[in-house]
This record gives structure tokens, C-alpha cells and sequence, in this order.
């Protein structure tokens, strides 16, 4: 740790908007690595350890701090007498390997304490907030290493997540086994903080947002206003209390991709528009948000079946909010493609969510290929619109409003059938090798927020797709029993 200090120079690094879209969320994965040669020298601690603090030096803004301006404006300051250390802890378990494998590694199986964060940013134990923590256990007769590692969206989005655990991997494997090829390509790579590099990057072509978006960010509300006025610590703090992840149920199923690729074959007979491309994870995008309209519409009548009470509280909801006539789906998009800088090293948060209304009639019908392809339409386009000059009026709008941050967040609380998708399926999950072979299975936190869909890439050997559903767990009752999705879909747990 002390190479580390002594290579730290002084800067700040004024966030972008792009960086506040989520920054209340962390982005928390654990990493499951099998001792498969039952070797004694088994992704040793101190060189685990070391090689960590090298790759910090790679991306010394993990040890920086939050200044917050107010109203949206936030600055990472990187002070070398004033350093906000990341959280390292090391452990051990008695939980053997096997014992995880058995279980599918779900979470009732995995050692006590290994998540040392949630899904909300909060302040750590020493009142700032921690840009990365880590736990490295060590499982029971050393058969194998399970790493926690957890940032906040306030500083990297998934790209940037993954680049910094790919490299430690790298330069523990070079520690370990002086690889000297190795060593030059990681001295290659390039990492860009620069936020600049957006704002350089814009087209000036501009194309109109949709309605739906332009209704979201610039809808006044006193509650996400107040929001973005704190503190990211006391703002913080106040969501964690807001219990976003109380009843929830996630759920972790495998779509077979050869089984994906039959079904988007089939609705795309049904797509008038021949240019449009429709790719298989638009299909189960629109698949996924025609069940959970769905399963809401069930609980309706299960609530109004269930006697007076919830018949009142039914009625006294809709008649303050209104009756919900559509779905807000969020769709999360990376600007690196848009603005042409996918190949530029860039780890700031590149995300931008595309919202759109799916009318309740359309999502509620009964599924198949004809009714699937209307909603895999709206999809599809959502991501063809996605190009530069709509990424660039989607900042434009941002940077007029600072502080409009949080008005997503307080919309999607009011709108329970609204969904947030992403797609993550081209992370790089499954790439840091720490010289003793890639992780066997990769997963976030078992409870995240609710109505977040994640899709992420299966382990090596398989081009599978894995779905990671959070909802209430009413709702999660008619996901699981859903014959259209149980005739496509594996539980894994």
C-alpha cells in the first residue's frame, strides 16, 4: 500500500452528469474461483494483495473522495495526504467449494459475511463513502477463493467494474509468474478518467427525445429536487431507509441461446418493418416485460378478490395517482457506441437509460409470437434511436438540469409496474484470471432493487444468456409459474 501512496499525484476530477444518472446504486459482483488442481499455491493472499494495490495505482480515483456541490454537482478529489483508502478484507470460511457447487451457489450457501455491501451507496464506518470495497475468502482446505468487490455508480459503470478487476487479474498472474508478454499488454492498456472526453466526443447534430424521457427528467417534483440537494452521505443514508429492497425476490434463470435465437426467428415473421433489427435479447427484453405486466394484472384481481381492504386501498391509490395505463420501461443504453469511443478506455458511467410507455393493453395480452413481436417493436427501436445525436441531446438536457438526477428515481417509486433493463451480456464477467484459471460463476448481491432485469453473459464454454429478475415477491409468484417462460427458461436458483 505504501508504493501505492508514494506513485499518488494530487487531482480532482469533476463528475459528469452521465455519472450521477445512478450513483446512488453500487455495483456490487462476487467471483468464484474452484482450486480445480488442489494446489498448495492457490491465488496466494499477499501476492493477491499486492497486485491490488498495482492496479489502484492504475486507477487512483478508487482512492479518492466525494465533494458534493449540491444540486447534482459532484467532484472525486485525489488527495495523497488525504486518501480515501479502499475497504481490503480477508477472511476465511468453512464452507468448502464443493459445498457451494452443490448449491448451485445460491446465496443460503455461501460464507457468513461475504457481501460487505448492499445495493445502496452508503457512508462507510469512518463517514465518507468508500469508492470500492473488497473481501477475498479464503473456502475451507483452501479449495477455492471467492472475491467480493463492490463501486458505486458514482465512478464507473459495468466497463469500468470489470476493466479494474480484469487487470488485477492480469498483474497477479505477471507477480506470479513473471510473464513478461503479459506484462507489456497490460502496460498498454489504456484507462481514460478524463470526463472531458464525452463532452469532446458529441456530434453536433442533435435528434428530439422521446416524450416519455423529456416528461421524466423535467417533470418538477419537491421530493427528487430535495433529493438532489443532499449530501451524496445523508442522501444516501435516507435511501437506504427507504427499504428498496424490502419483499423482494430475486430469482437467477439461464435462457438457452439456441432456444432465444428459435423464438426471435418466430417473431420476426410477425415484424412489418423490415429494416428494423431485431436482436434475441430485444425478444427477451419485451418477453420479460409483457410477464411482469402480467403478473401485476394478476395480483389486481387477486387483491380485489382478497376482500374490502384492498378493494379501498386499490381505490384511494388510483384515484390520487390515476389508473396506470402503461409500463415505464427503462432501457439501458451505453453512449460509447453512440458517440464512436468504445475503443478509448473510458471508466466513467456511460449509461443512459431510454424510457418509453408500453401500453398495459398490448403487454397484458396472452403471449405468443404475434403478441411478442408488437412488444419487441417498441424494443427494437428504442435501440436503433440510440445513435449520437440522441445521446448528445440526452446530455444537453441533463446539462441544463443538474439536479434532475433523481427525478428518474423518485418516478419509478410512484410507478410500480415500471421495469429498468440491462443488458450486460458484453461485460467482461468471466475474463480475470488470477493465474489459477477464470471464475466459475459470477453474480451480484441476492436481493438488489426491485423491478431491476439484468442480463449477463453464462460461464466460459457457453454463448447461454443468464437473467436476473428482482421483484416483489408477489409479483415473482406468477414470473416462476409463467408456462411461456418455463417452456424457455431455467431456474438456476
Amino acid at each position: 500500500m505504501d508504493k501505492f501512496v508514494s506513485t499518488v499525484e494530487n487531482h480532482e476530477i469533476p463528475l459528469h452528469p452521465l455519472d450521477t444518472q445512478a450513483a446512488f446504486l453500487n455495483v456490487p459482483y462476487h467471483f468464484f474461483y474452484p482450486n480445480t488442481n488442489q494446489s498448495d499455491d492457490f491465488m496466494p493472499n499477499d501476492v493477491l494483495r499486492d497486485s491490488f494495490y498495482r492496479a489502484l495505482e492504475r486507477f487512483p480515483i478508487l482512492a479518492g473522495y466525494l465533494r458534493s456541490e449540491g444540486t447534482g454537482k459532484t467532484t472525486v478529489v485525489v488527495d495523497r495526504n488525504d486518501l480515501n483508502m479502499p475497504e481490503y478484507l480477508e477472511s476465511t470460511s468453512n464452507v468448502l467449494f464443493s459445498e457451494l457447487q452443490d448449491a448451485k451457489f445460491h446465496h443460503s450457501s455461501w460464507p457468513n459475511g461475504l457481501s460487505t455491501t448492499g445495493p445502496i451507496t452508503v457512508a462507510s464506518a469512518n463517514g465518507r463513502i468508500k469508492l470500492m470495497n473488497v473481501h477475498v475468502v479464503r473456502l475451507k482446505d483452501n479449495t477455492g477463493v471467492v472475491i467480493f468487490v463492490s463501486m458505486p455508480h458514482y465512478v464507473v459503470d459495468g466497463t469500468g467494474f470489470f476493466s479494474f478487476v480484469e487487470l488485477w487479474g492480469k498483474l497477479c498472474t505477471v507477480e506470479r509468474t513473471l510473464d513478461t508478454v503479459l506484462m507489456q499488454q497490460t502496460d498498454e492498456l489504456e484507462f481514460v478518467f478524463d470526463r472531458d472526453l464525452i463532452s469532446r466526443s458529441l456530434p453536433t447534430e442533435r435528434k428530439p427525445l422521446d416524450t416519455e424521457t423529456v416528461n421524466v427528467y423535467t417533470g418538477f417534483s419537491p421530493l427528487a429536487e430535495w433529493l438532489a440537494w443532499l449530501s451524496p452521505n445523508t442522501r444516501g443514508n435516507v435511501l437506504s431507509k427507504a427499504k428498496f429492497s424490502s419483499n423482494v425476490v430475486s430469482h437467477t434463470f439461464r435462457v438457452p441461446q439456441q432456444s432465444l435465437e428459435s423464438l426471435r426467428k418466430k417473431v420476426c415473421v410477425h415484424v412489418d418493418d423490415l429494416e428494423l433489427k431485431v436482436d434475441a435479447t430485444h425478444v427477451l427484453a419485451a418477453l420479460i416485460s409483457k410477464m411482469v405486466a402480467q403478473a401485476h394484472k394478476k395480483c389486481e384481481q387477486n387483491d380485489q378478490s382478497a376482500g374490502m381492504i384492498s378493494t379501498l386501498v386499490g381505490w384511494v391509490s388510483r384515484a390520487v395517482f390515476g389508473a396506470e395505463t402503461s409500463q415505464s420501461l427503462n432501457l439501458l443504453a451505453d453512449v460509447r457506441h453512440g458517440l464512436n469511443i468504445a475503443d478509448q478506455g473510458y471508466m466513467g458511467n456511460g449509461l443512459i437509460p431510454h424510457n418509453t410507455q408500453c401500453s398495459l393493453s398490448v403487454l397484458e395480452t396472452p403471449t405468443d409470437a404475434e403478441t411478442l413481436a408488437a412488444a419487441t417493436c417498441i424494443v427494437s427501436k428504442i435501440y436503433s434511436n440510440a445513435d449520437g445525436p440522441l445521446v448528445a441531446s440526452f446530455i444537453d438536457m441533463l446539462l441544463a438540469r443538474p439536479s434532475c438526477f433523481t427525478r428518474p428515481m423518485v418516478y419509478l417509486a410512484r410507478h410500480p409496474k415500471s421495469l429498468v433493463i440491462t443488458n450486460e451480456t458484453g461485460f467482461k464477467l468471466y475474463k480475470a484470471d488470477f493465474g489459477d484459471g477464470l471464475p466459475e460463476w459470477v453474480c451480484t448481491i441476492p436481493s438488489f432493487v426491485a423491478n431491476f432485469i439484468g442480463f449477463l453473459p453464462s460461464p466460459p464454454n457457453s454463448s447461454d444468456i443468464v437473467v436476473n429478475i428482482t421483484l416483489k415477491e408477489p409479483v415473482m409468484k406468477h414470473i416462476v409459474s409463467n408456462e411461456f417462460w418455463r417452456d424457455l427458461a431455467t431456474i438456476v436458483y
